[in-house]
């Protein structure tokens, strides 16, 4: 849906997607590193603005763009089926290159809790995406179920891991996180330096 909710720390800035974003979507969700991992979706940019342009119009659904402060795209994020107090988080997905997943994740969390005051934050992840599982349980959340050939990649059922993490939890476990986004977060910075150079 169409939102204004944004945060920034680390080296990173998650802000509201915009309809101009379609194209580096579409290059996220083809790299190789995430085929089988995600859910279908749109494969072209035009199917894709189609996509977001549903989104815009759907409630309960907060959708970001994860870039640098300079503003260079790094990755996406979701915070998406709110209901009350709860909602679910997916859709992470950063450039393998850069460091941003511990960044991101935290932002997102904080947002979350701090911004829509949500209480709990739900989470599936297929079973055999190992990179996601690990942040799941590095930022606190509480694996709760599998859910058995609950979704279709490539036409391949999978299994999903659902995860919980509650306000509470995440209060305890974030400041165990916060060096190494603070190192993440120079890693970043030194990367979109590097990228700034190229184009001098």
């Amino acid at each position: 849906m169409r939102h204004s909710l944004h945060a920034e720390g680390f080296g990173v800035r998650l802000r509201p997607v915009r309809l101009e974003d379609a194209p580096f979507i579409v290059w996220l969700r083809n790299l190789e590193h995430v085929k089988g991992w995600v859910g279908d979706s749109a494969n072209d940019v035009s199917n894709q603005q189609a996509w977001l342009n549903k989104y815009f119009e759907r409630e309960g659904d907060y959708y970001f763009l994860v870039e640098t402060l300079g503003g260079l795209p790094l990755g996406t994020h979701g915070i998406y089926n709110r209901t009350g107090e709860s909602a679910e988080k997916g859709r992470h997905i950063v450039r393998p290159e850069v460091l941003a997943g511990v960044p991101a994740a935290m932002l997102a969390n904080d947002l979350a809790f701090n911004q829509m005051h949500l209480t709990e934050l739900r989470a599936n992840a297929v079973s055999t995406n190992t990179a996601v599982l690990s942040l799941h349980r590095k930022c606190g959340f509480q694996q709760v179920g599998i859910a058995r050939a609950a979704q279709v990649i490539n036409g391949e059922p999978v299994d999903l891991v659902q995860w919980v993490l509650t306000v509470e939890a995440w209060s305890k476990v974030r400041p165990r996180l916060v060096p190494l986004a603070e190192f993440a977060g120079g890693h970043i910075t030194e990367w979109e330096q590097s990228q700034f150079a190229l184009t001098r």
